[in-house]
């Protein structure tokens, strides 16, 4: 899941980017993440002329992509460089920044957690013991290469060794993120 590093007085912060519109405010407020629109949607409603910076998911079959989305005239800044129109799609670790202080890095990286797992159309097999894993089982998925594997108490499956067997992910489940903005 994409998440938004926010900068603060205590140091960076990673804030899930869980609803569908996140709303970049001045620094030290704290971002509206639940908005409601006028037939109780979650769009976000302005006043007409209000000036705003938000990220928006624009999900193409699922793939977890995000927009910024900035009024003329607020100062917003993509990797340094006003965005074409007020719309850019972001990337990984893109920094953007609102008028002369609000810093924000937006990122894509995700963090190994235990979680039912979901099922799918065809059997998916464990990435380390090859056992079909069943929907609901406690499961992982890599979120390095996106393989899944099982994390059942009798079966560590992810936590069995050092790293994925398919990329360089560490196992550990308190690893945390690998990459965090400079201070």
């Amino acid at each position: 899941m994409a998440h938004l590093w926010i900068q603060s007085e205590a140091g960076w912060n990673a804030e899930k980017l869980a609803s569908p519109f996140f709303e970049l405010g001045s620094p030290g407020a704290v971002p509206s993440i639940e908005v409601c629109g006028p037939n109780g949607g979650d769009e976000p409603v302005y006043a007409a002329g209000a000036s705003f910076a938000r990220l928006a998911r624009v999900d193409a079959a699922g793939v977890g992509t995000w927009a910024l989305i900035a009024s003329p005239g607020l100062g917003v800044r993509l990797n340094g460089r006003a965005p074409a129109a007020g719309l850019c799609v972001l990337t990984d670790r893109d920094e953007i920044r609102v008028g002369s202080s609000a810093r924000y890095f937006f990122s894509t990286e995700s963090i190994a957690v235990v979680e039912p797992f979901p099922g799918a159309e065809r059997a998916v097999f464990c990435g380390r013991c090859r056992q079909q894993i069943e929907t609901n089982a406690p499961a992982i998925r890599c979120p390095g290469c996106g393989v899944w594997y099982d994390q059942a108490p009798g079966l560590p499956c992810w936590t069995y060794a050092q790293k994925c067997v398919f990329c360089e992910t560490d196992t550990a489940l308190d690893a945390g993120f690998t990459w965090t903005p400079e201070e």
